[in-house]
C-alpha cells in the first residue's frame, strides 16, 4: 500500500470513526482497518500519520492505540492476517525515531502507545531479532539536548519495564546482560550530567533545551530506569558504583523545589513527587533483595520519615505518601532493623505524625463521597498502585508495626481512639469525622490477616471487635435515614462487611441491610448491596452459610431493590456504571439457588421459580438498555451471568418456562445481532446455546433452524471473542438438526469455517471441535468426499511447527473418530493412505502414539478406548502391509494402563457441574476476548459412559477379536513382547487371571 494522499484521508476518516459515539460507524471503521491489515505497507502509514504534526491530534491518538493494538495481535504471526518481514524491518527501524518525535508534553499520551506497541515487539525480536536497538537508543544521546534525550529514555523505559514482573529464565537473563553491557556507562555518565545540571544555582541559565522541568522528567525517566535494570538481579556496575547512585537519589528526597511540585489543589503529582515516590520504590526493592549491600539503608529510613512529616494534605501527595509508607512497612517487617523503631518515642511518633494523620478523611474525599460515589467505591473497594489512598497505605503500616510491637502499638493506638470516640460524643452532629476516624483506627488493629474474598480471617486478641461493634457501630447501622452522617452509615456497613466472620446473629442483621438496599445514597446502597453478597457467601466447612430458608423471606425484595437501583441511572453509561449492584443481582441468582442480582440469584435457585417472570423482565430491559452503549465490561459479564444463572435454576425446577425464557430473549438476541452489538454477541451465542441444550436431542426446533445460515456468516467469525460460542451453538445445531443441515447445503459452509480456524494458532483447537461434531452427526456418506480436503489440512497444520495443544487435539480428534461406530478406524486408514501411501503408518508413529502418553487425564480414557477400536474393529490393520501398526498401537496401549500421564504437558481444566456454589465471580475475573457464562456450561458427554474399566474393555474386546480372528491376535502379542517384553507379560497375565 503506498501513502497517497487518497490513501492518507481514507485512513484518517477511518481512525477518526473508531472513537465515533455512532455505534454502526465504529463498527464499519474497524472492519475496514483489518481489511486494511492484510495490504504490506499499511502498518507503516498508520505509524506515519502518528508522528505527523500536520494530523489532527484526534486522529494520531486513535492511530497510536491502533497501532499498539494492531501490533499486539498480529507481531508473534498466530492470526491469519501476516505482517511482512519487510514491514516489520521497516517498522523497528522507525520506532525509536519515532519515540524521540514524540518527547514532549503534548505528545506524551502518544508516546505512551507507540511505547507500548515498541515494547511488545521488543518482547517477541529482542535481542535476537533487533541486536541494534540498544545501540540506537545509546547513539541518539545528546550532551544538551533533553527532549531528544528523554524520547530516548522513555524507550527505554518501555523495553525494560517488562523485566519487573518477569520470571528468571536463563534466556531473560541473558537479554539483561547484552543490556547491560552496553547500556551502563552511558547510563551512569548521563545521570552525573543531570544531578550537576539540576543543581545550578540558576535555572535561567540553562541551555534551551534543558529547562528545569525537561531536567526533571529526565530525572523521573533516569530513576525509573534504575528500578528496571535491579529489578532482577543487582547489575555489578550498580554495585561498583552504588554510594555514588545511592547519593544521588537519597539527595533528592531532601530536595526542594516548588515549581516541580505542580499545582497544590490538583490531584495529579508534580515532578519531584514522582521522583521520590520512584526513589521509595528502589529503596523497597533495595531493602528487600540486596540489603546485604545496600548500606545506606538507614539514611533513607530517616529521610522517607522525615520526607512524611514535611508532607501537607494535598492530594497531589497522596501517591507518595502511599510508597513512603510501603517502604516503611517493608523494613519494619523485615525484622532485622527492630532496633530503628523500638524506642516508646519512636512508635509514639510513628502514631502521632504519620498513621493519625493520613487516617483522617480529608475534604476531597469528602467531595468525592458526594460527587463521585462510583469512584469513592472503588478507591476503598479496589486498591491499586494508581490509586492507593493514604487510609490503606496508614492502616498497612499500622499492621506492619504490630508484627513485631503489637502490644505497644494496640495501646497507642487504643489511647486515640478512647479520645476520639470522646471528642465525638461531645458534638455527635458536627464531630462525626471523630469517630469515622476512630472506626478505621480499630479496624487497622483488630485485623491480623484477612482477603477480599474472606474479610477478616484473624483477629488481635487484645481488641474486642464484637464489643466495639455493639457499643459504636450498631446505633449507625439501625439509625434512620438522615439522623447519622451517611459517611458513619457507609462505616457501619463496611464494618460489618470486614469483620463479617467475626460476627454473630448475621441473620438478624441483615434485614438492616435490605433496609439501607432502599436508601437514596448511592454510596450507602451500593455498600449495602456489596456486604448482602458477600455475607451471604460465607461459608463454614465448605458450606454456605446460609439456606434458601433463612433468605427467601427477602430474597425478592434484594433483588428487586437491586434492581430499582441500578434503572436509576436513567441513561446506558449510568445504569451500567455500578458492577457491584450487578454482581450482587448474579450472585443472589446462585445463592437463592442455595441460598444471593448476581449473587442472589446464584443463591436462591429453585427458590426463584415462582418469581422468576419479573426478575426476567427486569433483567432484560436493563440488557436493552445497555446494549444502546456497552460501556461497563464486568457489568456486561454480570448481566448476563444473571439471566444465564436465572435460567438454569428456573428450568431445572421448571423445564416448561424454558418457554418464556426463549419468548423474553429472542427479541433483544435479534436486536443485538441485527444492530452487531460486538460486546455482547459471544454472552448471547452462549445464552442461546444454553437455551437450545435445554431441548430435546432429537430435534432442532424451527426457530433455531433459521439460524444457522446467519450463523455461517464470515464477519461474526472474524471477531475471535465469537468463535467458542459460535462453535458451542454449532455443535447444539448439528446434534438436533443435522439432516437439515445437510439439506440446506451448510456442511459446506462449516468445512470452510473449519478451513480458516485450523490454520490460526490461536482457534486450531475449535477447529477439531467442529470437525468432530460433523463426523458425529452428519452421515458419513455425506462427509467422505470432503475428507481428503480435511485431513490435507490437517496434516499441513502438522508440518507448520504445531504446538503442544495442537498434537494433543489431533491425537483426540484420532481417537474420537476411531471410537465412532458410524465411522470407526478403517475409515481413518482408508483416508490417509489415499492421501498418500505409507501416510498412516508415519503419522501414527511420528504423531499419535508419541503423543498418547501426553494427554490430559481428562481425556486419557476416550484416547485408550479408540486405541482398543482401532485393535479390534479395524479389518485393515490385520492387512500384510498394516500388520507391524496393530503391534506399535497394543504397545502404546499399555503404556497407557501402565505408565502415569507425562506431566510436563498436564493441563488444568475447569470441573464440570459440581456446587454452584463454588462459581464465585469474585475469583473468575472477566476475559477480554471470550467470557464464558459460567452458569450456561453443562456437563461434558461422556463419550465412553458405557465403559467403567478400560483395561477390562480392552481384554473383552481382544477376546472377540482373537476369536473372530483365530491364531491372528496371539502371534501379534508375541511380536509385541520383543518391544516391551514385561509389560505385555504382565497385560497376558492379567487378562489370563481375570478371564
Amino acid at each position: 500500500m503506498q501513502a497517497t494522499p487518497e490513501t492518507i484521508s481514507a485512513l484518517s476518516t477511518y481512525l477518526s470513526s473508531t472513537v465515533s459515539p455512532d455505534a454502526h460507524a465504529r463498527r464499519s471503521a474497524e472492519d475496514s482497518l483489518r481489511q486494511g491489515e492484510t495490504q504490506q505497507g499499511f502498518l507503516l502509514i498508520v505509524l506515519q500519520l502518528v508522528k505527523s504534526n500536520e494530523v489532527d491530534m484526534i486522529v494520531r491518538q486513535a492511530g497510536g492505540v491502533y497501532f499498539k493494538n494492531a501490533v499486539k495481535r498480529l507481531w508473534s504471526g498466530e492470526e491469519e492476517t501476516q505482517i511482512a518481514p519487510a514491514d516489520k524491518e521497516a517498522i523497528k527501524s522507525q520506532l525509536v525515531p519515532i519515540m524521540i518525535s514524540l518527547g514532549t508534553s503534548q505528545t506524551a499520551k502518544l508516546q505512551s502507545q507507540i511505547g507500548e506497541g515498541l515494547s511488545h515487539i521488543a518482547t517477541l525480536d529482542f535481542p535476537a531479532e533487533w541486536e541494534g536497538l540498544c545501540d540506537e537508543l545509546i547513539n541518539s544521546l545528546t550532551p544538551d539536548n533533553f527532549v531528544i534525550n528523554n524520547g530516548v529514555l522513555a524507550t527505554a523505559h518501555s523495553i525494560f519495564k517488562r523485566w519487573r514482573s518477569q520470571f528468571r529464565t536463563n534466556e531473560l537473563y541473558s537479554e539483561i546482560n547484552f543490556v547491560l553491557s552496553r547500556f551502563c556507562q552511558p547510563y551512569y555518565q548521563l545521570f552525573q550530567h543531570v544531578d550537576q545540571l539540576l543543581q545550578s544555582p540558576n535555572p535561567a541559565s540553562l541551555p534551551p533545551n534543558s529547562s528545569l522541568q525537561l531536567l526533571s522528567q529526565t530525572l523521573i525517566l533516569l530513576v525509573q530506569l534504575f528500578h528496571d535494570l535491579s529489578s532482577q538481579d543487582l547489575p555489578p556496575f550498580f554495585e561498583d558504583h552504588m554510594d555514588e547512585f545511592m547519593g544521588w537519589l537519597r539527595k533528592y528526597l531532601d530536595w526542594e523545589r516548588e515549581e516541580l511540585k505542580g499545582d497544590e489543589d490538583d490531584e495529579a503529582p508534580g515532578p519531584l513527587q514522582k521522583i521520590r515516590a520512584s526513589i521509595c520504590e528502589i529503596s523497597e526493592l533495595y531493602a528487600q533483595k540486596y540489603s546485604d549491600v545496600f548500606t545506606q539503608l538507614g539514611t533513607f529510613i530517616d529521610g522517607v520519615w522525615n520526607m512524611l512529616t514535611r508532607i501537607g494534605a494535598g492530594t497531589r501527595d497522596d501517591v507518595l505518601v502511599s510508597r513512603a509508607l510501603r517502604f516503611l512497612s517493608v523494613v519494619v517487617k523485615m525484622g532485622n532493623h527492630r532496633a530503628m523503631f523500638q524506642a516508646p518515642e519512636t512508635l509514639n511518633a510513628f502514631c502521632e505524625k504519620i498513621i493519625l494523620p493520613n487516617m483522617a478523611i480529608r475534604q476531597h474525599e469528602e467531595e468525592m463521597f458526594e460527587d463521585d460515589p462510583m469512584e469513592y467505591i472503588r478507591r476503598d473497594l479496589e486498591p491499586s498502585t494508581e490509586s492507593d489512598t493514604r487510609r490503606q497505605a496508614a492502616t498497612e503500616f499500622t499492621r506492619a508495626l504490630m508484627e513485631l510491637f503489637e502490644k505497644e502499638v494496640t495501646d497507642i493506638i487504643k489511647g486515640y481512639i478512647t479520645a476520639l470516640l470522646q471528642e465525638h460524643a461531645k458534638n455527635p452532629t458536627d464531630n462525626w469525622k471523630s469517630k469515622d476516624t476512630a472506626i478505621y483506627l480499630l479496624t487497622s488493629i483488630a485485623s491480623r490477616g484477612s482477603t477480599q474474598q474472606l474479610g477478616v480471617t484473624s483477629t488481635n486478641v487484645l481488641v474486642d471487635v464484637v464489643e466495639f461493634f455493639g457499643q459504636n457501630v450498631f446505633a449507625d447501622l439501625q439509625a434512620a435515614p438522615g439522623s447519622v452522617h451517611p459517611i458513619l452509615t457507609v462505616d457501619a456497613i463496611k464494618f460489618l462487611h470486614t469483620f463479617r466472620n467475626q460476627a454473630n446473629q448475621l441473620v438478624s442483621v441483615l434485614p438492616l441491610l435490605v433496609q439501607h438496599l432502599n436508601s437514596d445514597n448511592y454510596v450507602i446502597s451500593s455498600y449495602a448491596a456489596i456486604t448482602i453478597e458477600r455475607i451471604l457467601f460465607i461459608k463454614v466447612e465448605r458450606q454456605a452459610l446460609f439456606t434458601q430458608v433463612d433468605v427467601r423471606p427477602f430474597a425478592e425484595n434484594i433483588l428487586m431493590a437491586l434492581f430499582t437501583n441500578i434503572e436509576k441511572g436513567g441513561t446506558p453509561e449510568k445504569i451500567a456504571e455500578n458492577d457491584y449492584l450487578m454482581k450482587c443481582e448474579l450472585n443472589l441468582n446462585w445463592l437463592f439457588a442455595h441460598v444471593g442480582a448476581m449473587r442472589v440469584i446464584i443463591t436462591a435457585k429453585q427458590s426463584l421459580v415462582p418469581s422468576h417472570e419479573p426478575i426476567l423482565n427486569r433483567l432484560v430491559a436493563i440488557m436493552g438498555e445497555i446494549s444502546k452503549n456497552p460501556s461497563n465490561p464486568k457489568f456486561n459479564q454480570y448481566c448476563f451471568e444473571s439471566v444465564s444463572a436465572l435460567i438454569r435454576f428456573v428450568c431445572n425446577g421448571q423445564p416448561a418456562a424454558l418457554a418464556t425464557f426463549e419468548g423474553a430473549l429472542f427479541g433483544p438476541a435479534q436486536h443485538i445481532l441485527t444492530n452487531d452489538v460486538a460486546e455482547f454477541i459471544p454472552y448471547i451465542f452462549q445464552i442461546l446455546a444454553q437455551l437450545l441444550e435445554l431441548h430435546p436431542p432429537t430435534s432442532l426446533p424451527a426457530s433455531y433452524q433459521a439460524l444457522t445460515g446467519p450463523l455461517l456468516n464470515a464477519q461474526l467469525w472474524e471477531q475471535r471473542g465469537n468463535i467458542p460460542a459460535l462453535i458451542r451453538i454449532w455443535k447444539a445445531c448439528l446434534q438436533r438438526g443435522a439432516s437439515s443441515i445437510v439439506a440446506a447445503g451448510q456442511v459446506q459452509g462449516l468445512l470452510g469455517i473449519f478451513q480458516r480456524l485450523v490454520g490460526s494458532k490461536i482457534n486450531d483447537v475449535y477447529a477439531f471441535e467442529l470437525l468432530q461434531a460433523l463426523f458425529e452427526f452428519v452421515p458419513l456418506d455425506v462427509m467422505k468426499p470432503f475428507s481428503n480436503t480435511v485431513f490435507v489440512l490437517l496434516l499441513t497444520r502438522l508440518q507448520q511447527k504445531p504446538s503442544p495443544q495442537f498434537n494433543q487435539s489431533f491425537v483426540y480428534f484420532f481417537a474420537f473418530v476411531a471410537n465412532l461406530d458410524t465411522v470407526g478406524p478403517d475409515f481413518l486408514i482408508s483416508v490417509l493412505e489415499g492421501v498418500q501411501p505409507g501416510l498412516f503408518g508415519n503419522l501414527l508413529s511420528g504423531v499419535i502414539l508419541s503423543n498418547t502418553q501426553k494427554v490430559s487425564t481428562r481425556n486419557r480414557k476416550l484416547v485408550e478406548v479408540g486405541l482398543v477400536k482401532m485393535l479390534t474393529k479395524s479389518n485393515k490393520l490385520f492387512e500384510d502391509s498394516l500388520k507391524q501398526h496393530w503391534v506399535s498401537i497394543f504397545v502404546s496401549l499399555l503404556d497407557l494402563f501402565t505408565l502415569p500421564q507425562d506431566l510436563t504437558y498436564a493441563q488444568q481444566h475447569a470441573v464440570d457441574g459440581g456446587d454452584l456454589t463454588e462459581l464465585d465471580p469474585e475469583e473468575a475475573g472477566f476475559q477480554s476476548s471470550f467470557s464464558k457464562l459460567g452458569a450456561s456450561e453443562t456437563v461434558q458427554r461422556d463419550y465412553t459412559a458405557g465403559i467403567v474399566d478400560t483395561k477390562e474393555y480392552a481384554i473383552k474386546e481382544l477376546g472377540r477379536r482373537s476369536n473372530e480372528k483365530p491364531g491372528v491376535i496371539p502371534g501379534l502379542i508375541e511380536a509385541a513382547k520383543g518391544i516391551e517384553k514385561d509389560v505385555v507379560d504382565g497385560f497376558v497375565g492379567y487378562a489370563t487371571q481375570n478371564g
